[in-house]
C-alpha cells in the first residue's frame, strides 16, 4: 500500500496527553491500511514549549526515532535528550512523555503497534 507524500493528512492536535501546546501528526500510514499492525504511523512535530503528557503503553508499543531537533523524553523513569539518529521504545506498561524544551522544532517518526 503506497501513500504518496500529497496525500498524507496532517492533523494538530491541542494538548496532547494532557501536554502542552499542539503537536503535528502527519499519518504516514493509517490503521486501517497496516494490515491490522498499526495504531498509529506518523511523522511528529513538536514546535519549542510543546509536549505530548506521560502516558502508558500496554498492551501496545512505542518506537520512535529522531529525525531533527532534540527532545527531552521520560524513559523508565529517567530524563534523557534524545537527538537525530536515536531510538527509542516504550512497553510493557511502561509510561513516557516527549517534551521539547529547545528552540527549534523537534520532528522524530513514532510507530505504535499492538
Amino acid at each position: 500500500m503506497l501513500n504518496r507524500n500529497k496525500e498524507q493528512k496532517t492533523d494538530r492536535i491541542e494538548h496532547m496527553r494532557d501536554g502542552d501546546g499542539h503537536v503535528l501528526r502527519r499519518t504516514l500510514i493509517a490503521p486501517e491500511d497496516s494490515c491490522g499492525k498499526f495504531k498509529m504511523c506518523a511523522k511528529i512535530t513538536l514546535e519549542p514549549g510543546c509536549s505530548i503528557g506521560e502516558h502508558p503503553h500496554q498492551p501496545d508499543a512505542e518506537f520512535c526515532y529522531m529525525l531533527e531537533g532534540e527532545l527531552t523524553i521520560l524513559d523508565n523513569g529517567e530524563e534523557h535528550t534524545v537527538y537525530p539518529g536515536d531510538a527509542w521504545i516504550c512497553g510493557d506498561g511502561a509510561v513516557h512523555y516527549s517534551k521539547n524544551t529547545s528552540d527549534k522544532p523537534a520532528v522524530f517518526l513514532a510507530v505504535v503497534v499492538k
